[in-house]
């Protein structure tokens, strides 16, 4: 799949905003829920993770509105949770309820849409998984498994059969 290359504008408005729930975390001492496995490990997820964000929203041609520490609530609007990550998985929370998750990729400064499913789909035992054994299960559902095309909710359809950027 085409990748979605953000501007320099966009990559310091996603990695300002990934900094700055990485400090708003650290202030208020927030442990991990997974050890780091390199020096700065959390903050660059962070980063990575807002970016991803601001990259779905310019693919599908969403308004992005930037949230610091507002866990449980989804990332876009009222009902989508952007997920980043560099494995062939989309992690999907058992607290995860009614909303679109979508998977991202890549890197600075292109990212790559994998693909949505709805939470509750993806809720399935034959994706139940606790990697590492650190009590935390939750639904790894492979990418390949992943909607593609449009997301629809009543009369409105997010776009996101075509890249543009």
């Amino acid at each position: 799949m085409k990748g979605i290359t953000l501007t320099q504008q966009e990559m310091v408005l996603g990695c300002t905003v990934g900094l700055t729930r990485y400090a708003e975390s650290i202030s208020k001492n927030r442990k991990p829920r997974f050890p780091e496995q390199f020096p700065d490990q959390m903050l660059l997820f962070h980063q990575l993770g807002a970016c991803a964000e601001v990259a779905f929203c310019k693919f599908a041609g969403l308004f992005y509105s930037p949230t610091v520490n507002k866990f449980g609530h989804p990332d876009i609007g009222d009902d989508i949770e952007v997920r980043w990550s560099s494995r062939d998985t989309l992690k999907v929370s058992p607290k995860d309820n009614n909303v679109y998750c979508i998977s991202m990729s890549g890197n600075l400064p292109t990212f790559v849409y994998n693909g949505w499913i709805w939470s509750e789909e993806a809720k399935q035992k034959k994706w139940e998984a606790d990697p590492g054994d650190w009590g935390k299960p939750a639904f790894f559902v492979p990418v390949t498994d992943l909607r593609q095309g449009k997301i629809e909710r009543g009369a409105e359809v997010v776009e996101t059969s075509t890249v543009t950027g």
